[in-house]
């Protein structure tokens, strides 16, 4: 009896936590303030920051760290995620990708709200997927680590859909010197 309680308690706070609309219901959701998520078996961690824009949580930063370990240890997007990416689009024209936050390629999992943001195609299959190329690669001819970056702006609090992300990779222990790129997502 205390048991279902107890479940009965935490569904309680988990609901009253992540109060903001989310179509995936099985796995975690973002809730406003920072979210770890710890992805490529084990080897990136990510910490997600959340703010309230128009009753959705939406990210506005991200900092994470990976290693060579991470690398091709992500996963693609599911129809979960895609369709929370289109709930955020914002644009009217409900062709936007789930595109992860940190690449699948880098060791991003594509199953995880809070790993995807509403972004352009264009951008996202093309300067984007260049950038975590370049990333990437860096990281093939290390032993170290990356420390990524990311900061999402917004035109104002109704927006749910970033119109421009400034992205920047950092290396220890490599032959590449700081990396920084702003995406333009509209």
């Amino acid at each position: 009896m205390i048991f279902v309680l107890f479940l009965l308690l935490l569904s309680i706070r988990n609901s009253v936590l992540s109060s903001s609309v989310c179509i995936c219901t099985t796995v975690t959701c973002p809730i406003e303030g920072d979210n770890l998520a710890i992805m490529g078996n084990g080897n990136a961690n990510v910490t997600y920051t959340y703010n309230k824009h128009n009753n959705y949580e939406v990210v506005i930063k991200a900092k994470g760290i990976i290693n060579k370990l991470s690398l091709d240890q992500g996963t693609e997007t599911t129809s979960c995620t895609q369709k929370y990416s289109r709930m955020l689009e914002d644009d009217g024209e409900n062709d936007c990708d789930a595109g992860h936050i940190l690449a699948n390629r880098l060791g991003g999992y594509g199953n995880l709200p809070v790993n995807i943001f509403p972004q352009n195609s264009s951008m996202n299959r093309g300067s984007y997927a260049q950038f975590e190329g370049d990333i990437y690669d860096c990281m093939i001819e290390t032993n170290g680590i990356a420390y990524l970056s990311w900061d999402f702006l917004y035109e104002n609090k109704n927006n749910t859909m970033p119109y421009k992300v400034i992205y920047s990779a950092s290396f220890d222990d490599s032959v590449c010197s700081y990396m920084q790129s702003e995406f333009y997502n509209k």
